[in-house]
């Protein structure tokens, strides 16, 4: 298990748990897929949060005839949050295209050649699209982790797709062994 809490492990892949209540509300109640994180900083996606804008809506104004079913496109974070990202499966370390390779089976991607491919059910594997990504200067989210405002968990492939969106957040609490409910809110962030 990586330790967030060295300064020094490298958290992907892994997921952010945001604390209740987190104070923030592009992060209250948000389950985030690290997918970046070295000493430039890091990179994340929120996975559990829908956006206002339908899937086939925006693939339509792509030009992109969609033979999937509709669904909400989530919410990935608050920075460029009009650039979309697929977050796709795939043949063991076999990703598609350009973008970021986040476990042996699972990536990131700006590639409209994959969210094509997407839309038209040519992936092997389950996607999602999310517009925008969260990201962190050099040491801010290690510090962040220090103060508890974030949780840290360790990569688990069954909460992208298996786990409802809705049910995320909670879920990762039960895998981490506790409730939100333990949590108090204290000055610098909370405690369980």
């Amino acid at each position: 298990m990586t330790d967030p809490n060295d300064g020094n492990g490298n958290l992907v892949p892994g997921f952010l748990v945001a604390p209740p209540p987190l104070g923030d509300p592009n992060f209250d109640h948000t389950l985030v897929l690290m997918a970046l994180h070295d000493e430039n900083g890091a990179l994340g996606f929120v996975v559990n949060r829908k956006s206002n804008i339908m899937l086939h809506t925006l693939l339509k104004e792509l030009e992109i005839e969609p033979k999937t079913a509709d669904r909400p496109v989530l919410v990935g974070g608050p920075v460029s949050n009009s650039t979309g990202f697929v977050l796709y499966e795939h043949d063991e370390n076999k990703p598609l295209g350009e973008g970021v390779q986040v476990s042996p089976r699972l990536s990131l991607s700006p590639s409209k050649d994959i969210l094509s491919a997407a839309a038209r059910g040519e992936l092997r594997g389950r996607f999602e699209l999310l517009l925008g990504y969260a990201g962190w200067g050099p040491g801010q989210l290690h510090g962040e982790i220090q103060r508890g405002s974030w949780l840290y968990s360790d990569f688990d492939h069954a909460l992208l797709f298996d786990v409802d969106l809705e049910r995320r957040w909670d879920e990762a609490y039960l895998r981490l062994g506790f409730s939100p409910l333990a949590f108090q809110n204290v000055p610098g962030g909370a405690r369980a």
